[in-house]
């Protein structure tokens, strides 16, 4: 795992891990370099390339020499874990780190948006919207939208919960629109036990919100996020959520302060969960193929959180990218 320190340190430190993905990079670059930081403020962007044969290499070369740094750094091998912390390594020295996915694009004045909102309210961590835009929106379901996007409603700073009796219920904890301080990061690092299964990220915030870090929403820094058609296949959904389960019951537990007894009350509480899907399938049938779709991928959802084995690699399928 290679990594360059930021050399001067930026104010913000944006950090996009990529595998295998140059053109959708390429729009994620350039939505980056648009941005415009307010006066005094120093803004750079670290791109983590997980492939082995440094496939983004180029395409960061393309892009830099700007007025904004733009560093490349390897991680090895590929686990996506493996590439975020490098990206936090590389990013250290920055006092404000920042994440978003290889297949977004920031709105104009994310940048601005995400400073001010950091300058504004205490929290130690913060996640903003996302939009999703499906390539095939007529294959997009209900389930489908609410998984390739993120929207609260709630006002700027407020509280959100990766965990716990006040879990925000509805919204994905996730890296991908993400501002972190750097002080609320010491001694945490992403797991790579979950680098082939997602859920790397919800996992650091399940121990950040153990260790008394707080979280909370900005609605102003705003990304799109392209979704692939294959993406919204409900087979391919129904393992990614598999996996989403698996991953969410591994980091509740682990960040709970009974591991085994927590894992077991997933696991009951997934038995009782899953009886009453089973019970509602026939009635989703009847109200057609689009509703029962989604409700697979729920069941799917709590399956995962019931099951006895290994996380499922579903990042390591051809179809699944990053």
């Amino acid at each position: 795992m290679t990594a360059t320190p930021l050399a001067p340190p930026a104010d913000l430190a944006l950090v996009i891990c990529t595998y295998h993905r140059p053109e959708p990079l390429k729009l994620a670059l350039a939505s980056a370099l648009r941005q415009r930081a307010p006066e005094g403020k120093r803004f750079a962007i670290v791109v983590v390339d997980n492939s082995d044969e440094g496939s983004a290499e180029s395409v960061v070369a393309a892009h830099a020499g700007g007025d904004v740094p733009v560093v490349y750094a390897q991680a090895h091998p590929p686990n996506i874990s493996v590439a975020r912390n490098a990206g936090l390594m590389a990013a250290a020295a920055s006092p404000l780190i920042a994440f978003i996915d290889d297949d977004q694009e920031m709105a104009d004045g994310w940048l601005a948006a995400m400073l001010d909102g950091a300058r504004r309210h205490p929290q130690d961590v913060f996640v903003g919207p996302m939009i999703g835009v499906f390539e095939a929106p007529d294959k997009a379901t209900p389930a489908m939208r609410s998984l390739f996007s993120r929207d609260t409603g709630a006002p700027d700073g407020a509280e959100l919960f990766a965990m716990g009796p006040k879990k925000t219920a509805n919204v994905i904890l996730s890296t991908a629109n993400s501002l972190f301080r750097r002080d609320a990061l010491e001694g945490l690092s992403f797991d790579p036990a979950f680098g082939h299964a997602g859920g790397e990220d919800y996992d650091l915030f399940c121990r950040l919100q153990a260790a008394g870090r707080r979280i909370g929403w900005l609605s102003g820094p705003r990304v799109t996020e392209h979704v692939p058609a294959a993406r919204c296949d409900a087979a391919y959904m129904r393992r990614r959520v598999y996996a989403g389960g698996q991953a969410y019951a591994a980091a509740v537990s682990k960040a709970s302060a009974s591991p085994r007894a927590t894992r077991w009350r997933v696991r009951a509480l997934a038995a009782a969960q899953t009886a009453a899907l089973a019970a509602l399938a026939p009635i989703m049938l009847l109200k057609g193929r689009e509703a029962f779709a989604d409700h697979t991928v729920r069941m799917a959802g709590v399956l995962g959180k019931l099951s006895l084995g290994g996380l499922y690699p579903v990042y390591r399928e051809a179809d699944a990218g990053r």
